[in-house]
């Protein structure tokens, strides 16, 4: 029997209360698009993106967006919807495929959910807490200070203000966003997280885990990145570049877009960028691998 049937047969079996939705997850380079691919064209479905990086326009080929040619058979959704200049949140996202549920429900279309962001895959399942839209001025006036005192002194700064978010949070971009929430509304993320309304999707779930050896995961991710460089990664970063984008924004932070950055400089060569290129990946993995181990609940693991 193939992943494909098994999937089928076990979703099959299943009763729900409420619309379904298929998710499948897994690390990096272990084959969820492909397996959802299939599986679309089996049970007449369709794709939605939950990967953080694929949002993005500018970063098809280093995120490793679908192909045209993948786009004409199945539709995907939520694929290169946003500039990386554009500020885009998970709250955003789950608006966006709650609106492409109603789309699809309407087609009577089966929704399967794929991508590795841990954050898009467990505010899929357990919705999101309604915070308030933060206004610039005080999120300008958190990056001001950021950009004064350094990150190490600003997540003192947070630390005071929410103690527990910084334990679990070192990134920049979310302190930043604690930060400038305290300062509108005057109550720490924590808080806003643990008592305020959540916004959920209203559906029931079909989880997929995809599984495979750690090393094998690593050999797939280093090949599918000399793929980029031969599909023209470094021409898409060149792009970056030439459009002046601020690199501190998130999706600068897509692997690979660093290293080729310090080549295109001229500051390291073409095989250390794809070198610590592939480093950074094989680290990525293992944390993704963590995160899926502790976060999620899986009703299918599929080796691969």
């Amino acid at each position: 029997m193939s992943n494909v049937e098994l999937i089928i047969e076990r979703f099959s079996n299943l009763q729900f209360d409420k619309s379904p939705i298929i998710i499948i997850t897994g690390p990096t380079g272990i084959g969820k698009s492909s397996l959802a691919l299939s599986l679309a064209k089996k049970i007449d479905g369709i794709i939605i993106n939950a990967d953080s990086m694929q949002i993005y326009k500018e970063l098809k080929i280093l995120s490793s967006q679908p192909i045209e040619e993948d786009k004409k058979f199945i539709s995907h959704y939520l694929y290169g919807i946003r500039s990386i200049v554009e500020k885009f949140s998970v709250m955003e996202w789950l608006g966006l495929v709650n609106e492409t549920l109603n789309i699809v429900s309407v087609k009577k279309k089966i929704p399967i959910l794929v991508g590795g962001t841990g954050l898009y895959i467990r505010s899929a399942i357990e919705g999101v807490s309604k915070i308030p839209i933060i206004n610039n001025k005080f999120l300008e006036k958190s990056k001001r200070l950021f950009n004064s005192v350094g990150i190490l002194e600003f997540r003192k700064i947070v630390r005071k203000i929410d103690s527990d978010f910084v334990i679990k949070n070192i990134d920049k971009h979310r302190l930043i966003r604690a930060h400038s929430v305290f300062l509108q509304t005057g109550i720490n993320i924590s808080k806003w997280h643990k008592n305020s309304e959540r916004f959920n999707l209203s559906n029931n779930y079909f989880c997929i885990l995809l599984e495979q050896e750690r090393e094998k995961i690593y050999e797939n991710c280093e090949k599918r990145f000399d793929d980029f460089i031969y599909k023209g990664a470094v021409d898409e970063v060149q792009l970056l570049i030439e459009k002046n984008f601020d690199r501190s924004l998130p999706g600068f932070k897509c692997l690979g877009v660093i290293w080729i950055l310090k080549y295109l400089e001229k500051k390291i060569s073409l095989q250390d960028a794809i070198l610590l290129s592939k480093r950074d990946t094989r680290r990525y993995v293992k944390r993704q691998l963590t995160w899926l181990r502790h976060n999620f609940n899986p009703d299918l693991i599929i080796q691969t």
